[in-house]
């Protein structure tokens, strides 16, 4: 069971919080009893016994030290007291997990929230109280406010779905994301980040040995996945792919008790099966196959309704529908996946790789091995590789280019977007090299898969991949260490070689679901262009109509991939009219 809290910090201290209290137990599930009460603070919270607390300060959630796979179930006077005076930070350097702390100090309160954790904070401010609270339902609930869509935060979200920022799609609800802390004071409420990957990517942090480099990530994918999956029945997404695979071997290495699912879709391309049998067969493991199904799915329906922005695409209705029937007949606790596995392990043919390289030792037996061996990767001849190569080297550490999601949106709409604040992580320090610049450009996505889950889903899901000791290990690995010969990802690779099956370690291809958005969009036409013609977004001016209307219009099967974005405005109309219900 995933832990379900509500904070409130009321500025006008014990009297204001005593009024709360009674309020709050009058109104509250059964399930969330009291658990902290101190200067005007009070904690709800439906895991008492997987909380930690002091006097002035409360741990929610799993809470594991460096290098343990087991949390911890009491600290010291002393630990207590170096996290009080740090205001948290302490936590982000000694301690990693799925956390949320609350630290009350003369000045003020410090909410923090662990680096890719996945136990949500969700934040709001109503008179001279401020609640914070796991999931959107019980946050909007206690503090009484409506649910109003944010007309320029929605159009953010759509112009870049893989990013997120402190504000949601939701009039006065504002997230803290993972790695950043909330400070209440009198004078005001300030999110600031603790966590930063670019501590990671600098010169005196890299792995300079390669040996040392594969052990360093095999160790810290063996500890989370390990440490996150411990003491709980689970099923496994068995894609057939790596990052799965790596899953699969770390859980059966550890004793962890689980069953796998492979899904199918409705074309070849799709169709993972081979693969996953090699993986469950080389670990002696049951392979439940099952298809997705175009009636699970319904457009109007947004998988993201009980959250403050539309995080969901609809055709993961097909596949949580068909996980959640395996997971029940299995008596699993928990859905796992491979999840972010790319973004973690840097799998990536951009010549920033080729140019570390180049600023680093010049044009050297490295520079043209690595230079071969993306050459092919990428299926380009090596003098195209060697021009954008210096080009690359001479921008150093430039921000990566604003990868804007733009199509079909309005010109005001356009506007709007590219106005929009970078997220920190497209910011690089002027020292850091163009690889390292691109491998952390490449973790906002996967911090928004791990970070932005429905609290509110039927079953429990994790992406354990996507943690904080994972991401720091291979952040720390030099950037050519993640390509050989016919292969990217080649740190976790060779990590894990000696377990996985041989196919799985070269395999080059991927499947993907696209056909299946393709079939759903197609089965759907007639709804689409009921719901974008005639929709909020049409009538907030946040897309094109009259482009919407020429793409739906198109006879015949979709000859291009415009539908996955058409698909992409339909999830956050059906998002924006849930919130309206």
């Amino acid at each position: 069971m995933r832990p379900r809290y509500l904070a409130a910090i009321c500025a006008g201290g014990t009297a204001e919080a005593a009024r709360e209290r009674a309020r709050l137990k009058a109104s509250l599930p059964e399930s969330l009893e009291l658990i902290f009460d101190n200067k005007g603070v009070l904690i709800f919270a439906n895991c008492s016994e997987a909380c930690l607390a002091s006097a002035s300060a409360m741990v929610i959630g799993s809470l594991f030290a460096r290098g343990k796979r087991t949390p911890s179930e009491s600290l010291t006077l002393a630990e207590w007291t170096a996290i009080e005076h740090s205001r948290g930070t302490v936590l982000i350097d000694a301690y990693w997990g799925s956390y949320i702390a609350v630290l009350i100090a003369p000045d003020g309160v410090t909410l923090l929230r662990a680096p890719f954790g996945d136990l949500g904070c969700y934040h709001c401010r109503r008179g001279s109280t401020v609640w914070a609270a796991s999931d959107l339902t019980l946050l909007l609930a206690t503090a009484k406010m409506e649910r109003r869509v944010a007309i320029d935060a929605l159009v953010g979200h759509i112009a870049f779905p893989e990013w997120r920022s402190r504000e949601t799609c939701l009039e006065g609800v504002f997230e803290l994301r993972g790695g950043d802390n909330l400070s209440i004071a009198s004078d005001g409420i300030e999110q600031v980040p603790v966590w930063s990957p670019w501590r990671f990517v600098s010169d005196n942090m890299q792995i300079s040995d390669p040996e040392d480099a594969v052990g360093r990530v095999g160790d810290a994918v063996r500890l989370a996945v390990a440490a996150r999956t411990s003491g709980k029945k689970c099923l496994l997404l068995l894609s057939g792919g790596l990052d799965s695979a790596v899953v699969a071997a770390v859980m059966r290495g550890a004793g962890i008790d689980f069953a796998a699912l492979n899904l199918v879709a409705n074309d070849m391309a799709s169709d993972e099966t081979r693969y996953a049998r090699l993986v469950a067969e080389k670990f002696e493991l049951d392979c439940d196959v099952r298809h997705l199904e175009l009636d699970r799915v319904d457009v109007r329906r947004s998988a993201a309704a009980d959250m403050p922005y539309p995080a969901h695409r609809c055709f993961t209705q097909a596949l949580d529908a068909v996980a959640v029937e395996a997971a029940e007949q299995q008596a699993a606790e928990l859905v796992i996946d491979g999840g972010g596995g790319d973004n973690v392990f840097f799998a990536s043919r951009t010549v920033s790789i080729l140019a570390d390289c180049l600023l680093t030792s010049g044009f050297d037996a490295r520079f043209w091995r690595a230079a071969r061996i993306l050459g092919d990767l990428a299926q380009t001849g090596l003098a195209t590789v060697l021009r954008k190569t210096v080009a690359r080297a001479w921008f150093r550490s430039r921000p990566p280019p604003l990868q804007m999601s733009t199509a079909f949106l309005s010109r005001a709409a356009k506007a709007d977007a590219a106005a929009r604040q970078r997220h920190p992580w497209f910011t690089p320090p002027d020292d850091v090299l163009p690889g390292r610049v691109s491998h952390v450009a490449l973790l906002a996505p996967a911090q928004n898969l791990v970070e932005a889950l429905n609290a509110q889903a039927s079953y429990p899901s994790l992406s354990p991949l996507v943690s904080q000791p994972v991401v720091e290990a291979c952040l720390r690995v030099p950037s050519w260490f993640w390509i050989a010969p016919g292969m990217n990802r080649a740190a976790v690779r060779r990590a894990f070689e000696a377990v996985l099956p041989a196919e799985i370690v070269h395999r080059r291809s991927k499947g993907a679901p696209t056909a299946f958005v393709a079939a759903i969009f197609e089965h759907n036409r007639d709804t689409i262009r009921e719901m974008l013609l005639g929709g909020i977004l049409a009538d907030a001016g946040i897309i094109d109509r009259d482009a919407v209307a020429m793409a739906l219009a198109q006879p015949g099967p979709t000859r291009d991939l415009r539908f996955v974005r058409i698909m992409e405005l339909v999830d956050a109309e059906a998002w924006a009219r849930a919130q309206r219900q």
